[in-house]
């Protein structure tokens, strides 16, 4: 993604980028963001017709690299 993410509005755009590229479904809501020393943590919903997904990502704050991600299952 190579650009830096110094708040939260470019933290929510490069999550809505990454699930857009890399998630099934549409990008729904973002239910809990949080900032750390050197990156942000974003959870965030997709839906398909017939679910919802709750996603984890890790983006960095300098370049803003998505560094893991984690698609939670809704049985946990």
């Amino acid at each position: 993604m190579s650009e830096d993410v110094p708040d939260q509005e470019t933290a929510i755009e490069l999550a809505k980028e990454y699930a857009d590229n890399e998630c099934v479904g549409q990008f729904g809501d973002v239910t809990d963001i949080e900032e750390r020393d050197a990156e942000w943590r974003i959870e965030f919903e997709t839906h398909t017709l017939s679910d919802t997904h709750t996603h984890r990502i890790r983006i960095t704050k300098f370049v803003g690299n998505v560094i893991s991600h984690d698609r939670l299952s809704r049985f946990e």
